[in-house]
């Protein structure tokens, strides 16, 4: 069958692009997996919300998750000294939330859940893209190909096989039973543990613990090691439920990558996903934002304009490396906990 655009994966990046995409354009949207819990911490930053808002899209109370919080408390483990700082998060659940925008897709684009990308050629001008459905290897064609398939991207792979390149950690992510009420968000710094960090998020009945770590590196006893003194530093944690792990990247702006030819990349797959708080939905939504605007017409498709598009975005990439530098630097994280700097006074 022919379409005009054929996108991989159904995350905040595909289905963003799809709803957004001229409405008449010819569309298949693939979904791996319905149902497969995100490792995902789940938190709506400003950025994300300022998107939502330009979408004129709001989220729906079934997809708010208890409570909503009003400040991270940024905990340095190695030296005990830590800050509050007031952030304004939309607590959520991640899984709903994509189930939403799929609620949300037009008419003009047909999804296909269950389906695995299993590679692509060029043929007669056409790209021909194989998917795997309910055990069954089809072929589809189309004038472009979208990679929205998140860190771990197959439709990359098979443009740049650059992955092993790619500055990245594989993330672990533990949901325990939460025993007592926990009022705020935390963040772990611990160079023994990881040179990135590591995060606490209360989700109704449950907390979120995680942390980014060096897959060669003993990744597993790392989180153990977490666990251990996330326990120690006093928050106590119930009977862990679920237990997820998926790649994370941290990206200098050599892993943005726009696509070519046919091929375009949003979200994490093109490499877009903040190097200092690995925070991805607003990346997600402003590269399928600029990807629609720029595919008016499919047979037509310039990828060097998606490439210029998000131009924005690789300089927004390129500062966060660099507020990286301060806050992944022990000497001045302790500083700024020290002096005091932005920090919010308890009441009591």
């Amino acid at each position: 069958m022919m379409f005009d655009v054929i996108i991989i994966g159904a995350g905040p990046a595909g289905a963003t692009f799809a709803r957004l995409a001229e409405p008449q354009l010819k569309i298949l949207l693939v979904e791996k997996s319905t149902d497969r819990e995100k490792c995902c911490g789940g938190l709506v930053a400003p950025d994300a919300q300022k998107m939502l808002a330009r979408f004129d899209l709001g989220i729906p109370k079934e997809i708010i998750s208890d409570p909503q919080l009003f400040y991270v408390r940024s905990i340095d483990l190695e030296t005990n000294h830590e800050g509050k700082y007031q952030r304004h998060y939309t607590n959520i659940n991640r899984r709903l939330l994509d189930q939403y925008l799929i609620k949300k897709l037009p008419s003009n684009v047909k999804h296909m859940a269950g389906g695995q990308y299993l590679g692509h050629r060029h043929e007669n001008g056409e790209i021909i893209v194989s998917i795997r459905q309910n055990g069954e290897v089809a072929d589809h064609s189309c004038n472009v190909l979208v990679g929205a398939d998140g860190a771990h991207s197959s439709v990359r792979k098979a443009l740049y096989d650059d992955f092993h390149k790619i500055r990245k950690y594989l993330a672990i992510q533990g949901d325990y039973k939460l025993e007592t009420s926990i009022n705020h968000y935390a963040v772990f710094f611990d160079r023994n543990i990881s040179d990135f960090y590591s995060w606490l998020i209360p989700k109704g009945d449950t907390v979120l613990v995680g942390g980014a770590f060096d897959e060669r590196n003993n990744a597993k006893q790392k989180y153990k090691k977490l666990i251990k003194e996330v326990v120690s530093y006093g928050y106590s944690l119930g009977t862990p439920v679920r237990l997820d792990a998926c790649y994370l990247l941290r990206p200098w702006l050599r892993d943005i990558k726009a696509g070519q030819g046919g091929v375009a990349l949003i979200g994490e797959a093109a490499g877009l996903i903040s190097p200092s708080s690995s925070e991805g939905l607003s990346y997600a939504y402003r590269s399928a934002y600029t990807l629609a605007k720029t595919l008016q017409d499919a047979a037509a498709f310039d990828i060097k304009k998606y490439d210029k598009g998000i131009l924005g975005l690789r300089i927004n990439i390129f500062m966060k490396n660099i507020k990286g530098l301060f806050i992944y630097n022990s000497f001045l994280r302790n500083m700024i906990f020290k002096i005091n700097i932005g920090t919010i006074k308890n009441a009591r």
